[in-house]
C-alpha cells in the first residue's frame, strides 16, 4: 500500500523509524569510513618504521656480505603476522636475502624506481627502503604487508554498528508508539467525528479538543465549520422548501400551458412539426401520425432522413436546409412521395436570443383535394380549349372546305342549265358536279370520324398489333401492288386499346406513306419497351406503368421539320390538293386516337428524305 494511503499512526511510526535508521546508518558508515582511512595511514606508518629498523639492522650484514646474518634479521618479521614477504637487494640489484626464505626469487618484484616510498596495490601495502651506512647506499629493503587485519577490524565495527542500529530502532519503536499517539489520537478522533457526520448527516455533533496545539486549533475550526454548516443547512432547507413549492406551482402552470398549446396544435388541421439543426423531430402535433406509419412518440427524437431516406434531395429537404440558413420558404404545391398527398408548405426558421437559427418550424397544409380539383379544372380547360380550337377549325372547314364543293356544284349547275343542248358540256358539268359531291361526302365522313373519336366509349381490350397489320395488308393489297410498295415489320407486341381505333391510326399512316411519295414506297415498323429514364423525357406520360414505343418510317417526300407539330392539326395540309389528294384530317385523327389511349404521337422528317412517326402507347 502506498505511504500516502496508510493510516496516520503507521505513517508517523514509519517517519520516526526511517529517520532514526537513516541517521544511525549514516553515523556508523561515517565511522567505518573514517576507521578505514585511519587504519591505512597507521599501517603505512608502522610498516615504514618497521622497515627502517630492519634496513638499519641489515646494513652490517650487507656490508660484510653475511647472507646468514641478513636472513636472521629478516626472520624477525615472523613476529609481525601482517608482513607477508620481504627481501634485501644488494647494490647490484640482486636479491641478497629474502623472507620467507622458501619463496622463489621470481615472487619478488624488480627494484622499483619508487625508492623510500610506500603504496597500496591489490589489497597489499608495498614499499622500498634504502639500506645506508655513513650516507652510502649498500642495498634496498623490499617489504609487503597485507590488509587482513584491517578488514577483520572493519567487519567487527560493522557488526557492532548493526547491533547498535537494531537496538536503537527497537528503542525508537517503543518511544514512537507511545509518542505518536499524542498526534494521531486527536486526528483519528477528528476523522471519526467527520465520518459520523457524513454518514448520519448530523451536524450537531462536535469534535473533542485534546490540546491547544495545531490539532486543537483544527478541532476548533472544524467545530466552527459545523456550526456554520448547521446554520446554512437550516437556511437551505427552508429555501429548498420554498423553492419546491415554487417549482411545483410553475410546473403546474407549465403543464397547463403545455396542455393548452398541445390542444391548440392538435386542433389544427395542418401538420405542424419542429426540426432541430440535425433535422431531428423535436416537437409536433397529432397530424403527422395520420399521414405516416409512425406514432408521435416514435417520431420525436428521430432523424427525418433516417426514417424517410427517400426524402433526401427532395424539394422538402432542400427547403428545410434553406430555412436553417435563415430564409422563410413558402412552397405552394409539394407532392409527397410517402403519402402521395399534395401540401402547401411553410418553412419558418426559429431563432434564439442571439438571433442564431436553432431549428425550423414547418406548417404543412393538405391541399390534395384542391390540387386535384385544380388539375381536373386545368384538364377540363385544356379540353375546352382543344374543343374550341376544333370548333374554330370546323367553322373554317364549314366556311371554306365544305363551301368550296357547294360553290362548285352551284356554278356547274348554272352552267349545265345554260348548256343543256350541248351533250359534251352537259356530261363534263355533270362529272364536275359528281366530283364535288363526292369531295363533300368524304369531308363530312372524315369530320364524323374525327368527332366520334372524342366521344368514343368503346371498351379497351388486349389488341394484337400483328393481327392489325395483317388485316391492313389485305385492305391495301391492290394499292400495294399498284405502287409496288413494301411493308416490313418484326413480331409486334400486344397492347391494351380499342382495336378499331388502333387499326385506323395504322391505316392512316400507311395511306399517307403510299400517297406522299415519288418512288416505290418502303414502310418499316419496329417497336421497343421504354425504360424508366426514357419515360421521364416525356412530361405527358405518367411515371408509373410501362410504355411501348412504335417507330413508323417511310421513304416518302418528308416535310420541313418546322411543321412537325402543325401537320397534326385538323384540315392542315402541307401540299396542294392538286398534287396530292386528301382532306387533312388523317394525322389529326391519329393524334386524337393516341391521346384517347393516354399516349402520344410525334413526327420527324426532312424534305425528300422520308418521315418517321413515333407512337407511344401504354402497356
Amino acid at each position: 500500500m502506498p505511504l500516502k494511503d496508510t493510516p496516520i499512526q503507521r505513517k508517523l511510526l514509519s517517519v520516526m523509524l526511517v529517520t532514526s535508521a537513516v541517521v544511525l546508518s549514516l553515523m556508523c558508515s561515517a565511522y567505518i569510513v573514517l576507521e578505514y582511512f585511519s587504519y591505512r595511514e597507521n599501517l603505512k606508518s608502522n610498516v615504514t618504521t618497521l622497515g627502517k629498523v630492519i634496513a638499519s639492522n641489515s646494513a652490517g650484514a650487507v656490508a660484510f656480505l653475511s647472507v646468514k646474518d641478513a636472513n636472521e634479521i629478516l626472520s624477525a618479521l615472523k613476529a609481525e603476522s601482517h608482513i607477508t614477504r620481504a627481501c634485501i637487494y644488494d647494490s647490484k640489484g640482486e636479491i641478497f636475502a629474502k623472507y620467507p626464505d622458501t619463496l622463489a626469487a621470481s615472487s619478488f618484484p624488480s627494484i622499483s624506481s619508487r625508492i623510500d616510498d610506500f603504496y597500496y596495490e591489490n589489497d597489499f601495502l608495498k614499499g622500498f627502503i634504502p639500506i645506508e651506512h655513513n650516507k652510502q647506499q649498500l642495498g634496498i629493503l623490499y617489504i609487503q604487508s597485507d590488509l587482513k587485519a584491517m578488514y577483520t577490524q572493519l567487519k567487527n565495527f560493522a557488526f557492532v554498528g548493526i547491533l547498535l542500529i537494531g537496538a536503537s530502532l527497537l528503542v525508537a519503536l517503543i518511544l514512537s508508539i507511545r509518542l505518536q499517539r499524542t498526534i494521531s489520537d486527536p486526528i483519528i478522533a477528528l476523522q471519526q467525528t467527520a465520518k459520523v457526520i457524513s454518514t448520519q448527516n448530523d451536524y450537531s455533533v462536535r469534535a473533542t479538543k485534546h490540546g491547544n496545539d495545531e490539532v486543537g486549533a483544527l478541532a476548533d475550526a472544524f467545530n466552527q465549520m459545523l456550526r456554520q454548516i448547521q446554520i446554512n443547512n437550516a437556511e437551505i432547507t427552508a429555501f429548498s422548501h420554498n423553492l419546491e413549492l415554487k417549482v411545483k406551482e410553475r410546473t403546474r402552470a407549465l403543464e397547463q400551458q403545455k396542455d393548452f398549446v398541445e390542444t391548440i396544435l392538435n386542433a389544427s388541421v395542418d401538420i405542424i412539426v419542429v426540426f432541430d439543426r440535425e433535422l431531428n423531430y423535436i416537437m409536433m402535433n397529432r397530424m403527422p401520425a395520420d399521414y405516416t406509419k409512425y406514432s408521435k412518440d416514435e417520431l420525436i427524437g428521430k432523424n427525418l432522413l433516417q426514417l424517410f431516406p427517400s426524402m433526401e434531395g427532395t424539394e422538402f429537404h432542400m427547403h428545410l436546409l434553406e430555412a436553417l440558413k435563415g430564409e422563410t420558404v413558402h412552397h405552394s404545391r409539394f407532392k409527397s412521395r410517402e403519402t402521395h398527398r399534395t401540401f402547401e408548405n411553410f418553412f419558418i426558421p426559429l431563432r434564439d436570443k442571439s438571433n442564431e437559427v436553432y431549428g425550423v418550424l414547418t406548417l404543412n397544409h393538405d391541399v390534395t383535394q384542391i390540387a386535384e380539383a385544380n388539375d381536373a379544372l386545368e384538364a377540363l380547360n385544356a379540353e375546352l380549349l382543344k374543343s374550341n380550337r376544333e370548333l374554330e377549325q370546323f367553322a373554317y372547314v364549314a366556311s371554306h372546305d365544305l363551301q368550296e364543293p357547294l360553290r362548285k356544284i352551284q356554278t356547274f349547275t348554272q352552267l349545265l342549265s345554260s348548256n343543256l343542248h350541248d351533250q359534251e358540256k352537259r356530261e363534263s358539268f355533270l362529272n364536275k358536279i359528281n366530283q364535288s359531291a363526292n369531295r363533300m361526302q368524304q369531308l363530312i365522313q372524315d369530320v364524323l370520324n374525327f368527332s366520334r373519336i372524342s366521344n368514343s366509349e368503346d371498351a379497351f381490350v388486349e389488341t394484337d398489333l400483328n393481327h392489325v397489320l395483317e388485316t391492313l395488308k389485305v385492305d391495301f393489297e391492290l394499292l400495294f401492288r399498284e405502287k409496288n410498295a413494301e411493308l416490313h415489320y418484326a413480331q409486334m407486341p400486344k397492347v391494351r386499346g380499342i382495336p378499331m381505333q388502333l387499326t385506323q391510326i395504322f391505316a392512316n399512316l400507311i395511306s399517307n406513306s403510299l400517297k406522299y411519295t415519288n418512288e416505290s414506297p418502303v414502310i418499316r415498323i419496329s417497336h421497343s419497351i421504354m425504360t424508366r429514364d426514357e419515360i421521364k423525357k416525356y412530361p405527358k406520360l405518367m411515371d408509373t406503368g410501362t410504355y411501348t414505343k412504335i417507330l413508323f418510317t417511310d421513304n416518302g417526300i418528308g416535310f420541313d421539320p418546322q411543321f412537325s407539330e402543325q401537320i397534326f392539326n385538323i384540315f392542315q395540309r402541307l401540299h396542294g390538293r392538286e398534287t396530292y389528294s386528301g382532306t387533312g384530317i388523317g394525322l389529326a385523327l391519329c393524334k386524337k386516337i393516341a391521346e384517347n389511349h393516354n399516349g402520344i404521337i410525334y413526327a420527324e422528317g426532312e424534305p425528300d428524305k422520308g418521315a418517321t412517326f413515333t407512337i407511344i402507347l401504354p402497356g
